[in-house]
């Protein structure tokens, strides 16, 4: 099972991270309303984003985990993020966007996308999120 490496979904698109996204993830990641509902804490130094970017891209070449930045299609930068973790015959997808481009339909497109990849796969009989439940717009998506 072997990931695409980019998807152009209109005004979005998903793309594996680069060195370069660090800034813009970093943007976003230390925002605490982005962190909320997250299972990991608000950042505080871009190290160890740049750390998790390039452990994204060993994930990605073992097929262990893959990760795409979901970015605006005009100019390319960085405001969220899906990942797909295969285990066994699932997945599970996690994802998050810049507080701000909520609202937007962003997170609903690019799990769309990346579900009916999944579909296609033959080894995937089941893909899955969790998310908080007061988080009412995740619940939605």
């Amino acid at each position: 099972m072997r990931p695409p490496e980019f998807f152009e979904l209109g005004p979005i698109c998903l793309r594996r991270p680069r060195p370069t996204d660090a800034e813009a993830v970093f943007e976003y990641g230390s925002d605490p309303e982005v962190a909320r509902y997250a299972d990991w804490r608000v950042q505080s130094d871009i190290g160890p984003i740049r750390e998790a970017l390039a452990q994204r891209a060993a994930d990605w070449e073992h097929g262990e985990k893959w990760y795409w930045i979901i970015a605006l299609a005009c100019d390319d930068r960085a405001i969220g993020g899906i990942s797909c973790v295969p285990e066994g015959a699932a997945a599970e997808l996690g994802y998050l966007v810049h507080r701000k481009h909520w609202g937007r339909g962003y997170a609903a497109r690019a799990v769309k996308a990346i579900v009916a990849w999944l579909g296609a796969c033959p080894a995937i009989e089941l893909a899955w999120a969790t998310c908080d439940a007061e988080n009412a717009a995740s619940v939605r998506v």
